[in-house]
């Protein structure tokens, strides 16, 4: 064994073995049980090539063309997804720490604080998103490679050539669900935009990361199954959706947001809204009415999440249906998880890398919402609750961030 890489292994042994616990202990969490869709694609291409697989499914579902290619061709085989799985969630920690906490820590004390703390998400999105194969594989893994890519397109001129070149590479995968395509072009263009204000050309680089994004997005949003899709979910879901208006279709992804912001399991919320309560209270300076309100508004939040009945009119704990659309505590219950929200973005507007969080926080939140468009708004379950869940991760994180700012200048002076 060579010196220098003795030395590495040495000098960087805690953080390789914790990358080896952790990529057993996601891989002990794998659900092989949950089998919908998983015989389905490992199976697709027994009487059919793959590419004569890719057109139907383009052409009469979804517009996944990389995700379906990728879950067809590798599903059957264990190893790789046991180590895909893994690899993204370490992926995922990276993005998250470079994005907030690459000033304030080391990525060996970093990354494992951004994974301990992906432990925080709701257990029933993880269980769909992450340890479902086909869920992973339709969104940890887009996912991950979108706020990979964007982490590097928001540090583009300190990033070395040879990250812009992965950044780019990533996109193929991270365009290659809605969710995820909308997130990182949200993102981007607002980072575009912001510095666009000071200056009058654009970089080579940014001009053909937003191409390549709106290229690939638009293979996934403009797929004619998408239609086909959207008829067929209608009947097999929510056969009355064709009679609400936009405002009502909206008003279903919001009592899903609502439904996961008083639920007593989401533990990256409540870690937030601590950390957001102890920022206006003990931190931040010149406190106005603006800051106490949200506090108020927080505490408030907190609350709603307790396992009580004491609050049961304001928690609405139910979803919608034909009886509660007439509810006057159901839409007092959507405007107080309205106002949470607002203040969660009004804190995030006093912390480092302000724009960052926002755009993020903005993204999700809005991201989400247009999920209500779509039938399957319930039929699709928690999964579609995991990017606005990540917003709130590198939230936290971005708060952990000003916290540990803080305290270095203070032993500095």
């Amino acid at each position: 064994m060579s010196a220098t890489l003795k030395t590495t292994l040495l000098r960087n042994g805690a953080f390789i073995a914790f990358l080896l616990i952790a990529t057993f202990w996601i891989d002990a969490h794998i659900n092989q049980s949950i089998f919908i869709d998983n015989d389905m694609f490992r199976h697709a291409l027994d009487h059919r090539s793959l590419l004569s697989f890719l057109h139907m499914r383009y052409m009469t579902w979804s517009g996944r063309v990389v995700i379906e290619a990728t879950l067809a061709e590798t599903i059957r085989y264990a190893l790789f997804w046991k180590l895909l799985i893994p690899f993204c969630a370490v992926l995922l920690a990276y993005a998250i720490w470079s994005c907030t906490l690459r000033s304030s820590l080391k990525p060996a004390f970093g990354i494992p604080l951004v994974m301990g703390l992906f432990l925080l998400l709701p257990h029933e999105v993880t269980e769909e998103s992450v340890y479902w194969l086909s869920g992973f594989y339709n969104y940890l893994l887009p996912v991950s490679f979108a706020f990979f890519s964007i982490s590097v397109f928001l540090r583009q001129n300190e990033a070395e050539n040879t990250m812009r070149f992965l950044s780019l590479a990533a996109l193929p995968i991270g365009c290659s669900i809605e969710q995820s395509s909308l997130l990182l072009l949200f993102c981007t263009v607002i980072s575009t935009a912001l510095s666009a204000l000071g200056r009058r050309t654009i970089s080579l680089y940014r001009a053909l990361y937003l191409t390549l994004a709106a290229i690939f997005s638009a293979i996934v949003l403009a797929a004619p199954g998408n239609g086909r899709r959207y008829v067929a979910e209608i009947g097999n879901w929510l056969p009355e959706f064709p009679q609400y208006d936009t405002l009502q279709k909206l008003s279903l992804a919001l009592d899903r947001i609502h439904r996961t912001s008083i639920s007593p399991d989401n533990h990256i919320l409540l870690a937030a809204l601590v950390l957001s309560i102890y920022f206006l209270t003990f931190v931040k300076k010149n406190r106005g009415f603006q800051d106490k309100a949200a506090m108020g508004v927080m505490l408030l939040g907190l609350l709603l999440m307790l396992p009580t009945h004491l609050l049961g009119a304001l928690r609405c704990d139910r979803f919608l249906y034909d009886l509660n659309w007439v509810s006057l505590n159901t839409y007092v219950a959507f405007f107080l998880t309205l106002c949470l929200f607002v203040s969660i973005l009004w804190c995030a507007l006093s912390l480092k890398n302000a724009a960052t969080l926002l755009s993020f926080l903005t993204g999700g939140f809005i991201i989400t919402i247009l999920t209500g468009l779509s039938p399957t708004i319930y039929a699709s379950s928690h999964r579609i609750l995991l990017v606005l869940d990540l917003t709130l991760l590198l939230y936290t994180c971005g708060l952990i961030h000003t916290f540990l700012t803080q305290t270095q200048a203070r032993f500095l002076r």
